[in-house]
């Protein structure tokens, strides 16, 4: 199991979430598919209240809806998400977390990691890429995620939805080649001696990979050292721009 921050819905103090399978509150409480629930965090005491058919239920400052089934369509569905028509298959926790400034709702799905991944490849790569590439994305997300879920045991969280780790939308339509790829490569992810390897990647390097040690000023490792790619280049897609450098850094010397 992964646990997913879902940093991108920012810092909510409601939330409407719709049920789509077979879920209950932590409480206990059965939930009913196809039912919405109202979340409200009250920023100055950390307090969730949950609305459910117009009554008002104070939480404390943890509620988690709990999914009961790992088959069919068992998901939660948030009005608020960037892609509030994608459900997320897992458990879904909402905690108040103290800060400096009053407290903060941290909303956090726990989704097998397979499942995750399902929903990594059609925002990271797409389903319209060749087979081999996907399912090379699959093990690169699936051996960064393990690593991650290592580095962040203590944590509250072990990956975030955005750009900060791997973009997660939840589970899209039409991305059977991703599931696929996924599949395919089930539960192989990529060592260098005991560590998992540091699988970063990226839309586009501009043509050369750039050091560990000079991006973020750790001790480096071998394998992420600087070096051309020419595949990078050679991409279609690829934004290609030129500029000219003169001797002095400033201007070419005629203004």
């Amino acid at each position: 199991m992964v646990r997913v921050y879902l940093a991108s819905l920012g810092s909510p103090t409601n939330l409407s979430v719709t049920i789509s399978g077979n879920y209950s509150l932590s409480t206990g409480t059965s939930l009913t598919s196809g039912e919405t629930l109202s979340i409200a965090l009250n920023s100055s005491n950390g307090s969730i209240t949950v609305n459910r058919g117009g009554i008002a239920t104070n939480m404390g400052n943890y509620v988690a809806l709990r999914r009961h089934s790992a088959t069919g369509t068992n998901g939660v569905l948030i009005s608020q998400a960037r892609k509030p028509g994608n459900p997320y298959p897992g458990d879904v926790a909402f905690r108040a977390v103290q800060q400096s400034s009053g407290y903060k709702l941290y909303v956090i799905v726990n989704i097998y990691i397979e499942d995750y991944l399902y929903g990594v490849l059609p925002y990271e790569m797409g389903s319209g890429a060749h087979a081999e590439a996907l399912k090379a994305q699959a093990v690169a997300a699936r051996t960064y995620t393990v690593r991650m879920m290592s580095n962040r045991s203590g944590n509250l969280y072990d990956v975030v939805d955005t750009t900060g780790d791997q973009v997660y939308n939840g589970t899209p339509s039409g991305n059977s080649a991703c599931v696929s790829a996924v599949d395919a490569t089930k539960g192989i992810v990529l060592k260098n001696g005991g560590a998992y390897t540091a699988t970063y990647y990226s839309a586009s390097n501009g043509g050369q990979t750039e050091s560990i040690l000079n991006a973020w000023g750790t001790s480096g490792l071998s394998y992420l050292s600087v070096k051309d790619d020419p595949f990078d280049l050679a991409n279609t897609d690829s934004v290609v721009r030129k500029a000219t450098i003169y001797a002095n850094a400033q201007t070419n010397g005629s203004s």
